[in-house]
C-alpha cells in the first residue's frame, strides 16, 4: 500500500521510531563505557536483553515503511547532546526507563495519523507499542531498586569515611592530652618538692591546721626529712629580748611576736643556767672589737655581740657570733679616732679615717 500525499506526518513519524530503535538508548549504555560493580548484573542483563529487542523493532519499523512503498531513514543518533559516558549503571537504566515513555508517546502518535486502510502496518505498531509497554514495566522497578541500593552503598561508604575520621581526631585528641598531663606532672612535682621540703611542720607556735598542712606536703614531696622537734626547737623563742638596747623596730617586733608564740613553751630548766666561771662569762670567748685591720663595720659587729652579752643575753656566744646582726639605725656611728696611718689598711680605708678626721677638727673649731 503506498501512502497518499497527506500522510507525510505519518512517514515521519515512523522514520523517528526506526531510528529510536535503531539507535536505542538500551544499546547506548553499552557503548558510554558506564561504572559497574557486581551487584549491577541483574539490570545489565535486562538492558541487554531490551537492547537485542530494539534491534528487532528496527526490522520491523523498516518493514512496515517499505510495505507503505517508502525508504527507511535512520536519522542522526537521538542522544547526541546528551553526555553519558561513565556513569553507573543504576542512572543509565533511569535513563533508558525515561527513553522508553517517550517512544509510548511516539507509538500512539504513530498510529493516530496513520490511514485505517493500512491494516497491517497498524497491527504491527500497536504490536510494537505493548512490547514497549512491557519493557518498561520490568525495567523501571529494577531501575528504581537499584538506584536505591547505590544510595545507600555510597552513603555508607560516607558514614564509614567520617566516623574513621572523627576517631582518628579524638585518638589524637586524646594522645595530646595524655602528653601534656605527663609533661605536667614532672614540672608540678619539681615545684612542689622543694615547697614542701622547705616548711618545717614542728615550727613552733604555727596553728594545727598549718602543721597537717606541712605534713601533707613533705609525704607529697617525697618523704623530706621532718626538721628537728618541736621540743628542741621551742626555747629559741624565749631567748631573744624585745627590749634589748640597739635593735630596730622592726626587729623588736619580730621578738615580741616570737615570745608570745613561744610563751605555751615549757622554760628552761633551772639546772640548765649554771653560774658563769672562767671562760664562761658574757663575752669572755668573743673576737676583740679592737683587733689592728679589720673592716669598721667588722669592729662595729664585734662590739655590738660584747654588749649583747653584757646585757644578759642567754643565748650562747657562738650563737650570737653565727647570727647575722640585726641592722642597726644610722645615728648611732662608731665614736673613734681611727689613724688613717695605721699599716694595713685599704687605701679606701684611708681615705675614710682622714675624711672623718677632718670632719672632727671642722666641727671642733666651729
Amino acid at each position: 500500500m503506498r501512502l497518499s500525499v497527506g500522510s507525510a506526518p505519518a512517514l515521519e513519524l515512523l522514520n523517528e521510531l526506526f531510528t529510536r530503535s535503531y539507535y536505542s538508548a538500551a544499546g547506548y549504555v553499552f557503548e558510554s563505557q558506564p561504572y559497574v560493580v557486581p551487584a549491577d548484573a541483574d539490570a545489565l542483563d535486562l538492558l541487554s536483553l531490551i537492547r537485542r529487542e530494539d534491534r528487532r523493532h528496527a526490522q520491523l519499523l523498516a518493514g512496515v515503511i517499505d510495505d507503505l512503498e517508502a525508504v527507511p531513514l535512520a536519522g542522526a543518533f537521538p542522544y547526541w547532546h546528551l553526555d553519558l559516558n561513565y556513569l553507573s549503571v543504576p542512572t543509565l537504566a533511569l535513563f533508558v526507563a525515561s527513553a522508553l515513555k517517550h517512544d509510548l508517546t511516539r507509538y500512539e502518535a504513530a498510529l493516530a495519523v496513520l490511514p485505517a486502510e493500512a491494516v497491517g502496518a497498524r497491527a504491527t505498531l500497536m504490536a510494537l507499542r505493548l512490547e514497549k509497554q512491557a519493557q518498561l514495566e520490568r525495567l523501571a522497578p529494577v531501575a528504581t531498586a537499584a538506584k536505591e541500593r547505590e544510595t545507600a552503598a555510597v552513603q555508607a561508604k560516607i558514614d564509614a569515611r567520617k566516623s574513621a575520621r572523627t576517631a582518628r581526631l579524638a585518638k589524637e585528641k586524646a594522645a595530646k592530652d595524655a602528653a601534656k598531663k605527663a609533661a605536667a606532672r614532672p614540672a608540678a612535682a619539681k615545684t612542689a618538692a622543694p615547697a614542701a621540703a622547705s616548711l618545717d611542720p614542728n615550727e613552733a607556735g604555727i596553728t594545727p591546721k598549718e602543721r597537717a598542712r606541712r605534713t601533707m606536703l613533705a609525704k607529697r614531696g617525697g618523704g623530706a626529712p621532718a626538721a628537728a622537734p618541736a621540743a628542741a626547737a621551742a626555747p629559741a623563742a624565749p631567748g631573744l629580748d624585745p627590749n634589748e638596747a640597739g635593735i630596730t623596730p622592726k626587729e623588736k617586733a619580730r621578738r615580741t611576736m616570737l615570745a608570745k608564740r613561744g610563751a605555751g613553751a615549757p622554760a628552761p630548766s633551772p639546772a640548765v643556767a649554771a653560774a658563769p666561771t672562767g671562760a664562761d662569762l658574757p663575752g669572755a670567748d668573743l673576737p676583740d672589737p679592737d683587733e689592728p685591720g679589720i673592716a669598721p663595720k667588722e669592729r662595729a659587729r664585734r662590739q655590738m655581740l660584747r654588749k649583747r652579752a653584757a646585757a644578759g643575753v642567754t643565748a650562747s656566744p657562738a650563737a650570737l657570733a653565727a647570727a647575722p646582726l640585726a641592722p642597726t639605725a644610722p645615728a648611732a656611728p662608731v665614736e673613734q679616732d681611727l689613724d688613717p696611718e695605721e699599716p694595713g689598711i685599704s687605701p679606701k680605708e684611708k681615705a675614710r679615717r682622714t675624711m672623718l678626721r677632718k670632719r672632727r677638727a671642722a666641727a671642733s673649731g666651729g
